[in-house]
């Protein structure tokens, strides 16, 4: 069974970037952003709100999973799928895109994103 680095504080490295001028801003050096399922919520619902914003995690394995708003303002889901060279993309409300990182455990590649597409790069 996998476990999480640290078992009381489960979680991932997050980035994320924020284009709005009284925004979030950008994300911390990799060792300084280890978030847990709280935080990682926080930032999620306080960045994923403005157009060309984005958010991303990464677990310890190196999966990783990006949130980017549209024009629109409705999200793209991104998992990077290396081997394939390639991401499984899907565009859903915020909800949807919080409850699938809370879903998830130790490793991203666990995740079951239902409607995903393969989108070669």
């Amino acid at each position: 069974m996998i476990e999480w680095p640290e078992r009381n504080r489960p979680g991932f490295v997050a980035f994320h970037h924020d284009y709005r001028e009284n925004g979030w801003g950008l994300g911390k050096p990799e060792d300084e952003s280890y978030f847990d399922f709280e935080q990682i919520r926080e930032y999620m619902r306080g960045v994923l709100v403005h157009p060309g914003n984005f958010f991303g995690l990464i677990d310890q394995f190196g999966e990783t999973l990006q949130f980017y708003v549209n024009d629109d303002r409705t999200v793209q889901i991104d998992f990077i799928v290396e081997a394939r060279r390639g991401s499984m993309v899907k565009m859903a409300p915020l909800d949807e895109c919080i409850a699938l990182v809370e879903s998830a455990g130790p490793s991203l590649a666990a995740l079951v994103i239902a409607g995903a597409v393969f989108q070669a790069w």
